[in-house]
Parts: structure tokens; sequence; C-alpha cells
């Protein structure tokens, strides 16, 4: 069988349906699921985590890789699937919410993240893994809506919070778009797999850096004298002005990353 024919069956045996309140939509292009294996950097993680499962349509070639997998689902029905299909024994399934997990116990191994992320909680999970330092790979399927406004170009107006964390922290690249047909069932939109790759060995990591660059890109409209002057930030970015390359008139998608460090430097972020 096919991944699609898999897919299908797996549904059917065990008498499940893709559920739209978690954002279900099941990978059944089989060349796009080995494209997004083959980019794990094997040789640099020592475990997976997989975000969202589902029917394990990336679980069964990411086992197949030897390393230990984490598989973390909400969804009770697609754990049963999971137990009933696949009994490796470097798989470990969790039935919980990834949000309340505390990344900290996977740091016993390397572990690296992958996942089709829901798109109602897409933004909280990208919070949550890029302010945990320790990881080597962090690839995951959204909305290409979203996909594109994740990518940092300098002056581009669409920057905010999480491109310019993603620039700070690392790089973010597009391994593939793909269609609504390579699902099932098949969204009404396209969606992108983006790599993440972070290369500040976890020194941006940290919750206040997220906050403050929220704090910078509240409106993008507005100067960013106006976006941080009623923030705790603001009283030290002014006494410090001699120390940036830039003045507060201007407008935070025209920063670009190298400015954000001198400003978080300041403020020893």
């Amino acid at each position: 069988m096919n991944l699609r024919e898999e897919i299908l069956d797996r549904l059917n045996r065990y008498g499940v349906e893709a559920q739209e309140r978690f954002s279900q939509n099941f990978l059944i292009d089989q060349k796009a699921r080995d494209a997004i294996v083959s980019s794990v950097p094997l040789n640099q993680c020592d475990g997976i985590v997989e975000i969202g499962p589902g029917l394990g349509s990336l679980t069964e070639m990411l086992v197949s890789t030897g390393k230990e997998v984490t598989a973390i689902d909400f969804d009770k029905d697609m754990i049963r699937v999971l137990k009933g299909e696949f009994h490796q024994t470097n798989l470990h399934i969790v039935q919980g919410d990834f949000l309340k997990q505390d990344l900290q116990k996977f740091h016993v191994k390397h572990n690296a993240y992958i996942g089709n992320l829901p798109y109602s909680i897409s933004r909280d999970i990208l919070h949550k893994v890029l302010t945990d330092p320790c990881y080597p790979y962090f690839g995951f399927m959204v909305q290409k809506e979203l996909g594109d406004k994740l990518i940092f170009e300098e002056g581009d107006p669409e920057n905010n919070a999480y491109s310019a964390y993603f620039a700070l922290r690392g790089n973010l690249t597009e391994l593939m778009t793909l269609h609504p047909s390579s699902f099932y069932p098949s969204p009404k939109v396209d969606s992108v797999f983006l790599v993440f790759t972070p290369q500040d060995e976890g020194k941006y990591a940290d919750e206040k850096v997220f906050q403050f660059l929220k704090t910078l890109y509240t409106n993008p409209k507005k100067n960013l004298n106006n976006n941080l002057k009623r923030s705790p930030y603001f009283e030290m970015v002014q006494k410090n002005l001699d120390q940036l390359s830039f003045d507060l008139s201007k407008r935070p998608h025209q920063l670009s990353i190298a400015q954000i460090r001198e400003v978080l430097s300041i403020l020893d972020l």
C-alpha cells in the first residue's frame, strides 16, 4: 500500500475520523514524507520529539532511523492507533498536551523536534520550542500564510516578533510547499514545511527576550519610541541611545537583526 492507502486503512480499521477541533489533516504524500524525514540531522541528535503524530505518517519513518522517538498527541484516538500500529522499543508514546510538557525532561538526550502543527495553536508551539535552549533542529508544517510571515527579511513590513525571534536564534528555511492534496482530509489552503537550525547556542532562548520582541513589534505602524514608551525597557533604552546605530523614529520592521541585538545588549537580555 502507498501512504494514502495506509492512512485510509488505519482510519477504517480503528473506526476513527479526522477531528476538525484538533486541526487534523494527515500527510499522505510519500515523497514529501521522505523529504521531511531526510531533513532531520540524525548525526546531531540522539532522539526525536514528534509533535502531534496523528496516525503515524511520519512516525513510522522516524522510528526506522533507529533514534529514540517520543510521540506526543492530545487525541486519545490517535494514541490508540499509534499503540496498535507500532511496537518498536525505540518509540515512546505520550498522550497529553504538548504545550503543558516540561521540555527539560527531554534533555536527557539531545532531541530534535518535528511536527505537523495544529493551526489554532501553531504560534503557541513555536513560542514554546523557540524559548527552549537545547535542540539541534526543529522541522514543522504550518499553513503557508503563517509560514511566509515567519521568515525574516530586512525591511519587510511583514516582519514580526516571531520572524525576528527565529532570525535572532538561528536559520529558518523553507523545505517545501505542499498542495492540499498532500493531506487527508484536504485543507483549504497550501501548507509549508519549514526547517529551523538554532545557531545561538541558547543565548537568546529566554522568555524575556521573546516578550521584549513582542513589545518592540506591538504596533507595526508606530515607531519604536511609541511601542516602547509604556514598557519597562524604555528608560534603559533612552539612557543608552548613544550606543545604538539608529534612533527610535524607526518602525519595527525597519530594524535589522544586528540592530535588535544592539538593543538586547543594552538591556542585558
